[in-house]
């Protein structure tokens, strides 16, 4: 990919006046060296391209992404989109700051609403596998994909895999509820899902040790530690959705 491929995609939805009608769905293209400021529209109180005061600016900056906040209070926050709790803060008055994501979200508050833009970036470069380092694969890297314990792995992290930072994580009935149309769960009770997740935590995962590295130590349960370590190291991913029963025919089921 040459410097002049490199393209930048901001989409959002802005609120429309005609009654009836949905959210209108605005995009813009950046290409390198080009730069976009950005404030909040005084009658809508969204996101608005040019609008001033600036409160912040895009800029393509060869295989970069740069993001500045103009504000003196306000802190933005960039999600990652693909990494489920993953995020990054733009504090006031922060410049430049590097988006270290290929698709994010970035959440802009204001007095009225919270404004959401989502934002693609090409792929990243990669060294060549030749070139690669090469480690003793861990014992967490080798979970068994198609094991019962695995797949209740997958439920808890749904939620946060689909797209929101701030899910909450699942209850054990909740596990036992999304996992009902897998044969291998047909006669799964709290529990059994309760042996896989202290299997998990206890003898697959060492998030135990980890909390040590965060919030002084705790964990505030084995369900939540197991989520936010498989979300971190990229241990449960999105194309791991798979492994659970389709999602409309579920919430079908339980209605």
């Amino acid at each position: 990919m040459t410097e002049s491929d490199v393209e930048v995609i901001l989409t959002w939805r802005n609120k429309t006046r005609h009654h009836g009608s949905s959210d209108a769905k605005e995009r813009i293209n950046l290409k390198v060296g080009e730069r976009l400021n950005f404030g909040i529209s005084s009658s809508t109180g969204e996101f608005q391209p040019g609008a001033l005061p600036s409160i912040g600016t895009f800029e393509v900056s060869d295989h970069h992404l740069l993001f500045s906040n103009f504000t003196t209070s306000t802190t933005f926050v960039i999600e990652n989109l693909e990494g489920g709790t993953e995020l990054v803060k733009a504090r006031p008055r922060q410049l430049g700051m590097v988006i270290p994501f290929e698709m994010s979200r970035i959440l802009i508050p204001s007095s009225e609403t919270i404004s959401e833009l989502t934002v693609f970036t090409p792929p990243p470069r990669l060294l060549g596998s030749d070139q690669a380092a090469t480690l003793t694969e861990s014992a967490m890297s080798k979970l068994d994909t198609a094991s019962k314990y695995f797949a209740v792995l997958v439920a808890l992290c749904e939620p946060r895999l689909r797209g929101s930072s701030m899910a909450a994580v699942p209850s054990v009935q909740e596990v036992v509820e999304r996992l009902r149309g897998i044969k291998q769960f047909k006669g799964a009770n709290r529990s059994s899902i309760n042996y896989h997740i202290d299997y998990l935590a206890d003898q697959k995962l060492p998030v135990g040790q980890w909390a040590k590295y965060v919030d002084e130590g705790r964990m505030h349960s084995k369900r939540e530690a197991l989520v936010a370590f498989s979300l971190r190291f990229d241990l449960v991913r999105e194309e791991h959705l798979a492994l659970l029963p389709d999602l409309k025919r579920a919430r079908a089921q339980c209605a």
